[in-house]
């Protein structure tokens, strides 16, 4: 169990007997690059001890509906297997119209994507070996989520839930460069080279940030909200964030230069602070955000829409098989 969890104690014996009788709903990303690995190697060896059921995704948000029929099937684990998008079109499947439920199905990673950064968060790597006996000992912690209400691209008001970490400005676009790129180098590569001409070509707008207890305005390149530590393939924006404490850490990236983002890069990457007059880490439960031009806004590498937004913690809203 990684230590990212602050709250260190198991939810009710009713998991022993599901422990036993476990009835799963994979949630497959289509177009993976490592499905057939999956279906090969994974899929045979879980499928010895568990009734397994695995539904592929065959659009760009199937893992929505899949997730959400899963929810009316009484399945006991939804383990969405692909990266941070899969993952995040699950939460928004079990949770959309049920955000008060008390009795959802546990939900799970198998990080076969991209950027698998919610993973890298909570310490889940795509070892069978591991996820076998995360099945097993079924260790279940409740964990918080982010959820957003933003304006949509024909200005109507939507909602959606974040698991890792939701961003304006730059990011949004980071995420269209590489959903656009062939990745012939790797996705790590792939996001380093569109952070990089993103950066050349985005111009910094004015946006706002108002919470309960501070306030922020100036031109910026970056807002993150994270619930997790990690985006853009292993950028650590957030080292001090908890996925249970009912807190998000925030960042906020103004008017920096090229040359200061590649000379911090590295920074991040080793999961430390930036030391900059133009760089703000601190925390929120709540944010209301609003720009004087168009700025997107997406959450977990799903593109959204646009601001004014507002972003709430829900503590401890989901349970998660850890």
């Amino acid at each position: 169990m990684s230590s990212n969890v602050s709250h260190g104690t198991s939810l009710d014996s009713s998991y022993q007997e599901i422990r036993t009788n476990l009835k799963i709903a994979v949630v497959l990303n289509g177009i993976s690059l490592r499905k057939k690995a999956f279906y090969k190697k994974t899929l045979p060896l879980i499928a010895k001890d568990f009734k397994v059921d695995v539904f592929e995704t065959r659009t760009a948000h199937d893992a929505i509906s899949l997730a959400s029929k899963a929810v009316d099937k009484s399945y006991d684990l939804i383990l969405a297997v692909g990266g941070d998008g899969t993952l995040n079109q699950v939460l928004n499947g079990v949770l959309a119209g049920r955000e008060n439920y008390d009795d959802l199905p546990v939900i799970g990673v198998f990080p076969i994507g991209t950027g698998n950064d919610f993973a890298r968060t909570i310490k889940i790597t795509s070892s069978k070996a591991e996820l076998q006996e995360r099945l097993r000992t079924f260790n279940v912690r409740k964990l918080d989520v982010g959820k957003i209400v933003y304006q949509s691209e024909d200005s109507k008001t939507n909602s959606s839930y974040f698991i890792n970490v939701a961003d304006a400005g730059m990011g949004p676009e980071v995420v269209c460069r590489v959903m656009n790129s062939d990745r012939f180098f790797g996705s790590g590569a792939a996001y380093y080279f569109a952070i990089l001409s993103t950066f050349y070509t985005y111009k910094p707008m004015v946006v706002s940030v108002k919470t309960p207890t501070w306030q922020w305005k100036s031109k910026m390149r970056t807002l993150a909200v994270g619930n997790g530590k990690f985006f853009g393939h292993g950028l650590c924006i957030a080292p001090d964030a908890v996925v249970d404490d009912g807190m998000f850490s925030t960042f906020i990236c103004g008017d920096a230069s090229v040359l200061e983002f590649i000379q911090y890069s590295g920074t991040m990457k080793r999961s430390k602070k930036l030391i900059h007059s133009k760089v703000n880490y601190t925390t929120a439960r709540h944010l209301e955000l609003s720009a004087e031009s168009p700025c997107r806004i997406e959450a977990d590498g799903e593109l959204l829409g646009f601001l004014p937004a507002t972003i709430d913690i829900l503590p401890r809203k989901i349970k998660f098989l850890c």
